[in-house]
């Protein structure tokens, strides 16, 4: 488990605390135990972060904040207060409507229709500008963000390949591992039998050896006195 735990953390996948840190820096080195080396563990491409678009902040820009950019200067009659007039005389024709207007116009001395048009005319190109400057904001959002998922599909590559390599490393050392490991199981398994064969031939001579010398006893050893 410990090793699946660092292999996620090379890749960025789980954060280690701070004494599981300190033992994957300590075993990042480790031995062969076929041919006594060190394997060093290669570090793990990381993967860049990917920020997020901050969509929300392009809404919802106040018409008045736009035209103040725009440094469009106080109208005397502004654009919105001529649609609000037109609203109240939706009623009419649209040709009495303009009649309307421009006779309110001609009776107050205060503003003139021009002035609306002039307004309305500069909003519409502040308006146009900001959709211009929206569409290229997107237009490098765009390229950021591919640019960035390109990276990230490269790096994932990367990756890939260099955790494959180390499988590939692992699978290779398990079967050196494996064919040591059925090595040493055969020759243990031969000086075992060589042993049990020993054993049983100084068995054999021993038990000769034994038989031949009974053959004193038995003719020699006095015979035990009868009881009375």
């Amino acid at each position: 488990m410990k090793g699946i735990m660092d292999l996620l953390a090379r890749v960025k996948l789980v954060e280690l605390s701070e004494d599981e840190k300190q033992v994957a820096a300590e075993t990042a080195m480790t031995m062969d135990p076929v041919t006594d080396q060190p394997i060093v563990a290669e570090p793990l491409p990381s993967s860049p972060a990917l920020a997020p678009m901050d969509g929300a902040a392009l809404e919802e820009i106040s018409f008045t904040a736009i035209f103040d950019q725009a440094g469009i200067p106080p109208a005397p009659f502004p654009a919105e207060k001529l649609l609000r007039l037109l609203d109240g005389l939706r009623a009419m024709d649209s040709a009495t409507r303009k009649a309307a207007v421009l006779a309110m116009d001609a009776a107050d001395d205060g503003w003139q229709i021009s002035d609306s048009v002039s307004d309305a005319q500069q909003k519409i190109a502040a308006l146009m500008s900001h959709k211009q400057r929206l569409a290229a904001q997107l237009q490098g959002s765009e390229q950021q963000a591919a640019a960035r998922m390109t990276e990230v599909r490269h790096d994932l590559d990367a990756a890939t390949a260099a955790i494959r390599q180390q499988i590939a490393e692992l699978e290779q050392l398990l079967e050196r591992k494996i064919t040591q490991s059925a090595q040493e199981t055969t020759g243990a398994e031969a000086d075992l039998r060589a042993t049990r064969e020993a054993v049983a031939r100084e068995a054999r001579r021993m038990d000769t050896e034994i038989e031949r010398l009974r053959e004193i006893p038995s003719h020699f050893t006095p015979a035990a006195p009868a009881a009375n």
